[in-house]
């Protein structure tokens, strides 16, 4: 499973493209592209890796990708059944700087636009009361067309960069393009913890699947990731739980061992530190 450096096709006649991606499942390999990519989910749920970062997505998430951040929206498993009647469902917008003329990011007006595509080199997540309006601009621009089309991505933009409940996402910052080869690897990994992650992945398990030597992994995943390799596969497994928390009523005895976990009370030590509230706080604020 090697990386791919996207090319987004021209639209004819369009200055920007609008892409609508709907199939049974997402688009499963880490891949990264010189466009900026706004993006909401309107059907399916997985785990996306933006960066150095993931988290969980659903119905109703909007990302802001900048050009370059390698990314993927990888579907649960139940989306590769092949009985499944699951769907996936993803609207994106792909833009470059240059779309707009190379001079018109630098006007005064356009300086916080400008600040927010910088942020956008970490990935961006909106939350709160303004991510369902946003999402449903970002499916209006598919009944538009030419001028009104390119004020609407301007006023989405604007929306975004004024908004309050904005979320940096990877902790590092990607302004260049990545080398196929230095992300091959780390794609296959990324793959692996997605499908494996509920298991005990042990150090010289996911070495091995990296085809390395368990020291030289771990410099390698930090060196790559900015992140010790068990952390991140903690932030993973309780991204999860938090989904089954929120969501379900399950006791968090078996969403603690569904998410990964052997131990109730390390569980709970990890919840609190990657969220900041215990799963019974996290319950009552936002379970359904």
């Amino acid at each position: 499973m090697k990386a791919i450096r996207f090319v987004i096709p021209k639209t004819s006649g369009n200055s920007f493209r609008l892409q609508l991606d709907q199939s049974k499942k997402f688009y499963d390999s880490i891949h990264y592209h010189p466009e900026h990519q706004l993006t909401t989910i309107i059907e399916g749920e997985g785990t996306c890796f933006i960066g150095n970062h993931v988290e969980r997505f659903s119905p109703g998430s909007v990302y802001l990708i900048g050009k370059n951040v390698p990314h993927v929206f990888k579907s649960d498993q139940a989306y590769y059944e092949s009985d499944n009647q699951l769907t996936s469902f993803g609207i994106s917008i792909f833009f470059k700087e240059e779309t707009f003329g190379s001079q018109f990011f630098e006007i005064p007006e356009m300086a916080h636009i400008k600040r927010l595509l910088n942020l956008a080199l970490n990935g961006l997540k909106l939350k709160g009361k303004e991510r369902v309006g946003i999402s449903e601009s970002i499916v209006k621009t598919q009944r538009l067309e030419g001028f009104e089309r390119f004020q609407h991505l301007l006023n989405i933009l604007n929306r975004f960069a004024v908004s309050e409940s904005l979320h940096s996402l990877s902790t590092v910052s990607y302004n260049a393009p990545i080398k196929d080869s230095d992300n091959e690897r780390i794609n296959v990994v990324f793959h692996y913890l997605s499908t494996h992650f509920q298991k005990d992945i042990s150090l010289e398990e996911i070495a091995s699947v990296a085809n390395m030597t368990p020291n030289a992994f771990c410099r390698y995943f930090k060196q790559r990731t900015r992140k010790p390799f068990s952390s991140f596969l903690n932030e993973m497994r309780v991204e999860y739980a938090g989904k089954l928390i929120a969501g379900t009523k399950q006791n968090f005895g078996n969403i603690a061992f569904e998410s990964g976990y052997n131990s109730i009370s390390y569980f709970n030590r990890q919840f609190k530190r990657i969220t900041g509230c215990t799963p019974i706080e996290y319950r009552n604020k936002f379970g359904k």
